[in-house]
């Protein structure tokens, strides 16, 4: 979206046509304040609670205290309390028990975990073993909508299917499908799963690039050597796969060249509407095993009771999640997976604005209501389980919005949110930005495909409209490209890792900005009588 800029006097006016109460709401907006983001933040990402494990010491005390700020903030509980449970099955790797290797006649080679490979399990079973033919199945996309199958019908039942990360390109000279360089659910790899179980394959493995994962091979070996968790079976689902994995783009380039593939030009092929899978005549046999528990994480739950004799019986909902990976493999000589910008900084943030509704005076007029989430970092498993079972009925909640890292570098003269153009909610995104003199950026990173990565996400799929709401990049007094660069900078060096800490000098004034806006766009959407809507 282009840059605006308005007269002061004109913002003003603005501001003042916002809200039927606009002096009311500027008031409970101010209460959101630095030093109170600052000690929420401290205390979060602090070593004491040992990274916000799912099911930990850690985030027991985190949700114990998120529990704590909201009754102080005087936000109310639902019906049953403040902490929904959770049931989690967790699977923790042993690492001398996970081997993968592959052969094709006289061939062999073998995939070393975790520098060539990862696997873990999703079923509850403690270990699994795989062996069979491994398909290429292009990018393992089924999409009638844009005349796009990878499987066609091939039978892949039982055996190992391996497939591109990302959604397919364009085909050159034809009109652009999916959508474009921006990443859709066909391009996450948690689709890429669904789509390799209603197919019956045994076990998928994802070919691994930066680009096309949004992320670094650093990135999978934090996030997937650790404890893995998922929900229990559901009996509606699809049948769990035995195995699945990533494997690096060298080492799939390695595997097929033993019977004369490659990968580049599989690639080519894969870009294909008449792409037709690829019987490799390459045998792999995987083997994991590990230490399977069960386990309960929680969700914290507010609500602000709106004022409406109707409208009451409706609700925003905002959404934070305050887990992270707990104690993993040291870097550094540090141990302790803090996540400090993810997402206690969303946490600090979201706790604000909840005593801010708790202060509007009128109420809103829809209720406000408050998920702290777990188990987001394993595949937005506490929002899943919200969505699965409401404590509040979904079909009665009208907008979603997300906070997942609040900034910590300072004020900015711009806004951004992931999933402006999909609803209503973006031009309401817009209008506070506009009368706050902030222009709207559009998404920074749409290739990473930041919508289906958080918790908002789970509430899209079952029909409530979403925005993922990010913070700003172009920073006050700095060059125009100081922010991507910070950003670069801590997705290189931080993120999914220790350093991803505290750190006093942290400028939450930025993260006061994105609160404040926050507030009022939710504030919006409560009082305005028509829901919001999907375009």
């Amino acid at each position: 979206m282009p840059r605006r800029r308005f007269h002061p006097l004109v913002v003003a006016c603005i501001g003042v046509l916002l809200l039927p109460d606009s002096g009311a709401a500027q008031d409970a907006a101010s209460s959101i304040q630095a030093s109170e983001v600052r000690a929420h933040l401290a205390f979060l990402a602090d070593d004491a609670l040992e990274g916000r494990a799912p099911g930990g010491r850690g985030a027991a005390l985190a949700a114990r205290y998120i529990r704590s700020q909201l009754v102080r903030a005087g936000v109310e509980s639902l019906r049953g309390g403040y902490f929904q449970s959770v049931p989690l099955i967790g699977w923790r790797p042993d690492p001398q028990r996970i081997s993968a290797d592959y052969a094709a006649g006289d061939s062999t080679g073998v995939l070393a975990f975790p520098d060539d490979v990862v696997l873990w399990l999703d079923s509850g079973a403690d270990s699994a073993a795989v062996s069979g033919e491994v398909v290429f199945a292009g990018y393992g996309v089924v999409a009638p909508e844009f005349d796009w199958d990878d499987y066609k019908d091939h039978d892949v039942r039982g055996r190992i299917v391996l497939v591109l990360s990302n959604d397919p390109p364009s085909p050159p000279g034809q009109d652009v499908i999916f959508d474009g360089d921006a990443m859709t659910y066909y391009g996450r790899y948690t689709y890429k799963i669904e789509e390799a179980r209603r197919h019956g394959a045994a076990a998928l493995i994802i070919v691994h690039t930066p680009a096309g994962a949004g992320y670094p091979w650093s990135v999978v070996h934090s996030s997937w050597t650790g404890e893995q968790l998922a929900l229990p079976f559901d009996s509606t689902d699809d049948p769990p796969l035995a195995l699945q994995g990533w494997i690096t783009f060298n080492a799939a380039r390695r595997m097929l060249r033993t019977v004369g593939l490659e990968i580049d030009e599989l690639y080519v092929r894969a870009a294909r509407r008449d792409f037709q899978p690829v019987a490799t005549g390459i045998t792999m046999r995987l083997r994991a095993a590990g230490r399977v528990r069960e386990l309960t994480g929680t969700n914290v739950i507010g609500i602000v009771r709106g004022s409406h004799e109707e409208r009451r019986n409706e609700a925003v909902i905002y959404t934070a999640h305050f887990d992270h990976l707990g104690i993993g493999a040291p870097v550094n000589g540090d141990s302790i997976y803090n996540g400090a910008y993810d997402n206690a900084s969303g946490v600090a943030l979201l706790l604000e604005i909840a005593e801010a509704f708790a202060l509007q005076q009128p109420r809103p007029e829809r209720s406000i209501l408050f998920l702290f989430t777990t188990a987001e970092e394993a595949g937005m498993l506490g929002a899943t389980w919200f969505v699965r079972h409401p404590t509040f009925p979904i079909e009665r909640i009208v907008a979603a919005l997300n906070i997942d890292g609040a900034n910590l570098w300072g004020e900015t003269e711009d806004l951004s949110a992931v999933g402006l153009e999909r609803s209503t909610l973006g031009a309401t995104y817009e209008k506070h930005a506009t009368a706050m003199g902030l222009h709207v950026e559009a998404e920074r990173a749409p290739d990473k495909g930041f919508f289906f990565r958080s918790d908002h996400f789970p509430f899209a799929r079952a029909g409530v409209p979403a925005l993922y709401l990010d913070h700003g990049i172009i920073f006050r007094n700095r060059p125009d490209d100081w922010g991507i660069a910070t950003l670069s900078r801590y997705e290189a060096e931080r993120y999914h890792k220790p350093d991803d800490e505290f750190d006093p000098s942290f400028d939450l004034a930025g993260a006061v900005q994105q609160g404040r806006h926050a507030f009022l766009v939710g504030l919006d959407v409560a009082n305005t009588p028509e829901r919001p809507a999907w375009y």
